[in-house]
């Protein structure tokens, strides 16, 4: 009798424990991380990179209505790091290449509803027209960065274009270039990427006075050689073009975006994020 009570007394302990005492539930909201690109007045320029300052107002406000809370690149990196609590629906959003209607469209938005970017520039365009639309100079950088809405970050100093290869051709990051006809050496090619991420690292640290810890990959592509080369400079979240989502298991250097077609009404947006989810 005295073994029954006994065992009797452990069970209802182990249930009063078992429904006390179980932690909190640690599951993050998944993070959802927008790339956008160029922006154009002209709605005749509509394209999946291009979008037009009141369609990209639109996305921004819906999803804010929507329970979206912009988070900073710093955020993310400390939660996936060192484990810092996000918000419910945590929304990181990054701009690529650094285009002058970054600073003329976007940033007064962004500054105006209050919402954090990361803009990923290629850094040997700074102030230069390398094709048809002009990229925004250092002073505009600096400018955008005082305001604490927006940051700078690693798209490369001069490695956002194909390169000739054996094959045919390929993105700088990821290829064996050709050089007078003779394909380079793994070392060569570990030593030109590495020379170029270092190069734009240094730059921007020079010129906006901030930490790169983050590098968006050119075109996507990226291997192990690109991998190993960022974090040997210090990078430490990576970013591909690939779609979907982001938890806290995410591979740091792999991160996911959701582009954000210059097509897509607002709700349209949200119905693209929310497949995720």
């Amino acid at each position: 009798m005295k073994y029954a009570i006994q065992l009797i007394l452990m069970v209802l302990t182990l249930s009063v424990l078992s429904a006390c005492g179980q932690p909190a539930s640690t599951e993050v909201s998944p993070i959802t991380v927008l790339m956008y690109h160029h922006f154009h007045e002209d709605a005749a320029q509509e394209s999946s990179v291009t979008m037009q300052p009141e369609r990209f107002r639109d996305q921004l406000e819906t999803l804010k209505e929507a329970g979206y809370t912009s988070i900073s690149e710093r955020d993310l990196y400390e939660h996936l790091y060192n484990g810092k609590e996000l918000p419910e629906k945590p929304l990181v959003i990054t701009i690529d290449d650094g285009y002058e209607s970054n600073y003329e469209y976007a940033y007064p938005i962004l500054e105006e509803l209050e919402m954090y970017a990361t803009i990923y520039v290629v850094t040997s365009y700074r102030g230069e027209t390398p094709g048809v639309s002009p990229h925004f100079d250092w002073g505009q950088a600096r400018e955008m960065v005082e305001s604490g809405w927006i940051d700078i970050q690693n798209h490369t100093h001069d490695g956002h274009y194909y390169v000739e290869t054996t094959q045919d051709e390929g993105p700088f990051m990821t290829n064996k270039m050709l050089v007078d006809g003779t394909e380079e050496t793994e070392e060569e090619y570990r030593e030109r990427i590495y020379q170029d991420l270092k190069q734009a690292k240094e730059l921007i640290e020079t010129e906006i006075g901030n930490e790169v810890y983050s590098f968006t990959y050119p075109f996507g592509a990226f291997n192990e050689t690109v991998i190993d080369v960022s974090t040997e400079l210090g990078h430490s979240i990576m970013y591909t073009v690939r779609e979907g989502v982001n938890t806290s298991d995410t591979n740091p250097y792999e991160l996911n975006r959701i582009n954000a077609d210059g097509s897509y009404s607002g709700e349209d947006l949200l119905k693209v994020i929310e497949k995720y989810h």
